[in-house]
């Protein structure tokens, strides 16, 4: 990682959100990579430059540097259990529903903020002030993000401990840890040197080394949810000891990491924010096993639980004035930019599902909706949309539409599913009908899609949510999609362009390989069928998703979208080998690697392999095998050789950027109709599937891999530059 692209990323962030200046510490468990301080930590009357020790005021930092390490201290050493009503702790009736756990997860129910500090001062006065307000909900039913939660938390660590809250830190967290410009209060010799915040009209000065926060002001400057100060050296000191189990447990980090504690914001662990979103306000690591929070003065950072990885920026972008404030675009410059340079081949994607979880699903609120869904469309958490939606109390789930395979997944390829009896009725679009009725669209205000598909022509689900969107439009009845990865990526298309379109395998004139997420399809359909401009569609897009990235790369739970799916390997490979579905040979059905062994009892591998072009072999290993295909239950009960020995060649990816499974089909065809030429035979399916006999004939007159791929290869340029992108490449996020 070069040091000039980390002060490239500073000085982009700090000119673009018109900070006045920030200090940042990138690092890992044992050293400090890159440590720099640019711009001004004052403006006015006079400019002050921010050196590498300037103080900053870190907010709410304070909760999770502070109140959330001294909590689970406390409870690591059993001197209070984080379901233990608050009452056990402060002796107030009013707090016997609200438990440590709720106040560290902004589940207590109390409210966010209120302007106390014109009427009251002191801790005392405002601990009687939070016990006489009322809950905005019941405990533990919502979140609420609450400084008056964490101004009760820090109480209740004062009252365990009989410490004030400032004291216990410095000597079990900030000491320890050589954390020596940490403090709260900080004394009068240092104030010169600390960030300035904003004009405050109360106090009716610029604020420099005394807290921001009116509240923490008002208190004392000593509270749980605003008032420390640090440095960018000092938080990373922090996060350096916290990651190695310095402050509290590896199992206790974890914990706090531990995204879903809080059904209606998976989002919140215990103190922390967990698995950030690219484009969220805290700014991002692409690591699902990161923690982060912000303050409100314009500091945050992110640790990444698992390597110790972090990233700190500590700005001052209230100074002068909070209506210049841009922490966003800070944020997310430099955290974003860290990111692409630690982590250039992943990302944290979040589905479309998980956007309007995110949202606390108000798009479809007080809507009567119908979902086309099956088990494999999972949330982040592991949660299929079926669940995830049927959950949320105020969704109004009214149908579920299921495709091939059937709702659960448990149907062959090809078997019909019939519609199963639920609390809610689930209708299948596979077997006698392929799209839903008027009459059962003609009272739902929203139609859902959410599958996850492999990015294939043959794969039927793109052709299910055709039909649906198509009997939508004659129903005038919106239609929203709720995107997923492409696992086979975006950049690479790959395949003919078919000639006769309609079945289920060859839906639309669209590549094999088409490079398209299903809310792209979508758009595409609106875009080329005749009933398009009539379909009033809308897509939830997914967040972090590039065309670059391959399933593998975007750090979601793969469930098998089909019985015969169970790898995404599996799925790059299937753009060539369904093709052994239209020959007579097997495909890997009736084994554990399915689209990747391919075989029959006649099949002299050895000769074959030495006919093939090793250059369509590239990212790939060709191997020679011996199997017998099985009875397989509810993946392949009846495979073709049944229990008959099969020479086979095995096809096992190395580098899944480079493979091109369509011209290793065809090459592979090809090598053995030479091999053995009175044996292969086509049945009409291979016609089907490829949409036409175009592929076949050419395969017949001896045309080589290379020639098919050259004859389809304009064509597919074309497509190319005219099919939809909702995304973009990973050239366009260069810093």
């Amino acid at each position: 990682m070069g040091l000039d692209q980390f002060e490239f990323l500073l000085e982009k962030a700090i000119r673009e959100s018109g900070a006045p200046g920030a200090a940042v510490a990138v690092g890992d468990a044992n050293e400090i990579l890159y440590h720099d301080a640019r711009g001004f930590r004052r403006l006015f009357p006079t400019e002050q430059p921010v050196e590498i020790d300037t103080l900053y005021d870190m907010a709410s930092l304070t909760k999770v540097v502070a109140t959330t390490t001294a909590v689970m201290l406390l409870r690591d050493e059993g001197v209070w259990d984080l379901d233990q009503p608050v009452s056990e702790i402060i002796p107030l009736e009013r707090f016997k529903h609200i438990t440590i756990r709720h106040l560290l997860t902004h589940t207590s129910g109390l409210p966010s903020y209120y302007t106390w500090y014109h009427e009251i001062s002191g801790p005392n006065a405002y601990l009687q002030r939070i016990a006489e307000t009322d809950e905005i909900s019941e405990p533990g039913q919502q979140r609420t993000y609450s400084d008056l939660g964490f101004i009760l938390l820090g109480r209740a660590v004062e009252y365990a401990t009989r410490d004030n809250l400032a004291a216990f830190c410095r000597k079990r967290i900030f000491e320890p840890l050589g954390m020596l410009n940490t403090t709260f209060n900080p004394p009068e010799a240092w104030q010169e040197r600390a960030a300035a915040t904003e004009q405050c009209a109360w106090r009716g000065e610029i604020i420099q080394g005394q807290v921001h926060d009116e509240n923490a002001y008002a208190i004392g400057g000593i509270s749980g949810h605003a008032g420390l100060f640090s440095t960018a050296e000092d938080v990373a000191r922090f996060c350096q000891g916290l990651y190695k189990g310095e402050l509290v447990s590896r199992s206790t980090l974890e914990e706090m990491a531990c995204p879903g504690q809080v059904a209606t914001y998976p989002w919140q662990g215990l103190g922390w924010k967990v698995d950030p979103w690219r484009n969220g306000a805290e700014g991002y690591l692409a690591t699902r096993s990161a923690i982060g929070h912000t303050g409100w003065t314009g500091t945050a950072l992110w640790l990444d639980t698992q390597t110790g990885f972090y990233t700190i920026l500590l700005s001052n972008t209230a100074h002068p004035s909070r209506t210049n404030r841009d922490s966003r675009r800070l944020r997310q410059v430099f955290f974003n930019g860290v990111s692409d340079i630690r982590f250039p081949d992943r990302a944290n994607v979040h589905t479309g599902l998980d956007r309007i979880s995110w949202n606390n699903y108000s798009s479809v609120l007080n809507k009567r909706v119908a979902l086309l869904t099956h088990y494999a469309a999972v949330d982040f958490l592991g949660r299929n949309a079926m669940t995830a939606l049927m959950e949320h109390p105020e969704v109004q789930l009214k149908l579920l539409f299921s495709p091939e395979h059937g709702l659960f997944g448990q149907a062959e390829a090809g078997e019909k599913v019939n519609t199963q009896a639920a609390d809610i009725p689930v209708i299948s679009l596979y077997g006698q009908r392929r799209k839903p009725s008027l009459d059962e669209l003609k009272d739902i205000d929203l139609f859902l899609v959410d599958m996850q598909d492999v990015g294939a022509r043959y794969y039927t689900y793109m052709a299910t949510m055709k039909d649906c969107l198509e009997a939508c439009a004659e129903a005038e009845t919106p239609v929203m999609v709720l995107d997923r990865p492409n696992p086979l990526g975006g950049e690479v298309i790959e395949g003919n362009l078919p000639e006769q379109t309609g079945s289920l395998v060859c839906a639309a004139r669209i590549p094999v390989r088409h490079g398209m997420t299903m809310g792209e399809l979508a758009q595409f359909f609106k875009a080329t069928e005749p009933w398009g401009d009539r379909l009033q569609l809308s897509v939830s897009s997914m967040d972090g998703w590039q065309p670059t990235f391959y399933y593998h790369d975007c750090q979601l739970p793969w469930a098998p979208p089909s019985p015969n799916m169970p790898t995404p390997e599996a799925a790059l490979i299937y753009i060539g080998t369904c093709l052994f579905e239209g020959v007579n040979m097997n495909e890997g059905r009736g084994t554990d690697h399915p689209f990747q062994w391919i075989g029959a009892p006649w099949l002299d591998a050895v000769a074959v392999l030495s006919e093939m072009n090793p250059v369509f072999q590239t990212g790939c290993t060709l191997e020679v095998i011996s199997y017998t295909p099985a009875s397989l239950p509810g993946r392949s009960t009846n495979p073709r050789y049944l229990d008959e020995v099969c020479g086979g060649i095995s096809i096992i990816p190395r580098n899944r950027k480079v493979v091109r499974a369509w011209a290793l089909t065809l090459d592979l065809l090809q090598a053995v109709r030479k091999v053995h030429p009175d044996k292969l035979q086509f049945s009409r399916m291979f016609d089907t599937l490829t949409g036409g006999p175009a592929v076949r004939t050419q395969l017949e007159a001896g045309k080589s891999a290379q020639e098919i791929i050259n004859n389809d290869a304009a064509e597919l340029a074309r497509f190319d530059m005219a099919r939809p992108r909702l995304y973009k490449s990973e050239n366009e996020h260069a810093i």
